[in-house]
């Protein structure tokens, strides 16, 4: 089957008896052609199917409308979330977005940021993969397009950031832990390399320093914090021979493991083991018992990152010079069945 063949805008032309350069000036409303002339080009472009190239007349401009996003997985609900958010801002400011996953590959990463350059972007929000540990492609990239970053944050970076307050979110966490009784807390951590991970371990430590309990080495666990990890590190730690009685999770999906390595092995949860997770992933307010979380203000992360990224473009094209700014949000602790013995 043969493809129908584009119209472009010397097909117009041809028809109209009158030249491409008309065509064109009549697209852009050019004073000097005629209200007529304009009328019969729009209606012709119609009869023919004529679409036009927004991207090609955007880049002769110095304008693509494009913002590139990167985000580790679009299959988990933050990202999803706060994507929406992203793509409704952007769009009520004239912007069109190209999603990526980098699925937690520095090389998948790595190949998306230099796509969305290709693809000229004008701009770029991410959020950092796991494996991610040297900032030296986005400190290449960001030479070239605004970045800003979200959640997942590399501290050497010296970009626009979007972030909730890590540190402050762990303390809370430990601190109800311990109003509710728990006195052995686990942490199952991501990677300390990844910034919000490490403010997380570090806001964990003090917390529980606070209280003057302690932290044993094996009660810390760092991993990509799947449901996988949550159990597999719940059966160790239950193996240990001082178990914890309480673990608070950097992600609500370690959290659900280790909930369910709990019910399997008769667990009463909350009343001889507390869990608390971050996120406030929707499936933690359905299973049984309902999840201990933290909330990150999801929608308004998107929000943000994306007028950052925004605020960051319109001074580029007025000529200011823009300092990266860092908006840090404060998570609330959402109590349910998980700890509220």
């Amino acid at each position: 089957m043969s493809l129908r063949k584009k119209t472009t805008i010397v097909d117009i032309a041809n028809h109209l008896g009158i030249t491409p350069s008309a065509v064109s000036k009549a697209f852009s409303g050019h004073p000097r052609i005629s209200d007529k002339t304009k009328k019969a080009v729009l209606a012709t472009a119609e009869k023919l199917g004529y679409q036009p190239n927004y991207l090609a007349t955007g880049l002769r401009k110095g304008r693509s409308g494009l913002i590139g996003v990167l985000v580790p997985g679009i299959h988990l609900s933050f990202f999803g979330t706060v994507i929406k958010a992203i793509e409704e801002t952007l769009g009520e400011g004239g912007y069109n977005v190209i999603i990526a996953q980098s699925q937690d590959s520095h090389e998948k990463e790595s190949a998306h940021l230099e796509g969305f350059i290709k693809a000229q972007v004008e701009g770029i929000i991410a959020s950092v993969a796991l494996d991610t540990r040297s900032a030296d492609h986005y400190k290449r990239i960001g030479a070239q397009v605004p970045v800003v970053l979200f959640d997942r944050t590399l501290r050497e970076l010296e970009v626009s950031k979007v972030v909730v307050d890590d540190h402050l979110g762990s303390v809370k966490a430990v601190d109800h832990l311990v109003s509710k009784g728990y006195r052995k807390v686990a942490h199952i951590g991501g990677y300390e390399h990844i910034e919000p991970f490490r403010l997380r371990i570090q806001g964990y430590r003090e917390a529980l320093d606070k209280h003057n309990l302690d932290v044993p080495e094996e009660y810390l666990r760092q991993c990509k914090l799947t449901i996988t990890d949550g159990k597999e590190i719940m059966c160790d730690l239950l193996d240990l021979p001082q178990p914890p009685d309480a673990i608070y999770a950097a992600s609500d999906l370690p959290a659900y493991g280790a909930l369910t390595v709990l019910k399997e092995r008769g667990y009463k949860i909350p009343e001889e083991f507390g869990i608390v997770g971050f996120s406030n992933e929707a499936y933690t307010s359905m299973v049984t018992p309902t999840i201990t979380t933290m909330e990150q203000h999801t929608e308004n992360i998107g929000l943000l990152a994306a007028k950052s990224v925004m605020d960051q473009l319109d001074h580029l094209y007025h000529g200011k010079e823009y300092i990266p700014q860092q908006n840090v949000l404060t998570p609330k602790l959402i109590v349910r069945d998980s700890t509220n013995r």
